[in-house]
């Protein structure tokens, strides 16, 4: 691993541990040069499902795409980083557990709103707004009279 201050080839690991969710493990690392040190984080490569878009396309799930339109749900609201986190670590488990090789667009928005309608509610409109496609206010009309207590 190079050292993200001055880019030398070789760091040593001083500390590593489990990550919260047990999806990845944290080292500590310093350089051999500047003597700087960093954290990385390392989390195994999987081919979790392939996600069948409403178009019929194809593509791999990407954990950092359900984390941006997470983040993008979430903007100005009081909902710290880690929650969102945690919610996408949730998600990927579930797919694993789940076993499906494709998972339909649909089914991981549903699940991805579920998670945000628990935590606040303008996240859960935010999301909901673009998964759902609703364009106009009658569609928005219909969706809180049908989720939200």
């Amino acid at each position: 691993m190079k050292c993200q201050f001055c880019d030398h080839p070789k760091t040593r690991v001083l500390d590593s541990r489990p990550g919260k969710d047990n999806n990845h493990i944290r080292r500590r690392r310093q350089c051999s040069e500047c003597d700087g040190r960093f954290t990385t984080f390392e989390r195994l490569e999987e081919n979790l499902a392939l996600v069948v878009k409403r178009d019929g396309r194809m593509e791999p799930f990407d954990r950092n795409k359900m984390l941006a339109g997470l983040r993008r749900s979430c903007t100005k609201l009081p909902i710290a980083e880690d929650h969102l986190t945690r919610i996408a670590g949730l998600i990927e488990n579930r797919i694993q557990e789940s076993r499906r090789r494709k998972l339909r667009s649909q089914v991981l928005g549903d699940w991805v709103a579920a998670a945000l309608q628990e935590i606040h509610p303008a996240a859960y409109i935010r999301y909901s707004m673009v998964h759902r496609q609703i364009h106009d206010l009658q569609d928005l009309q219909k969706l809180l009279d049908e989720e939200l207590p």
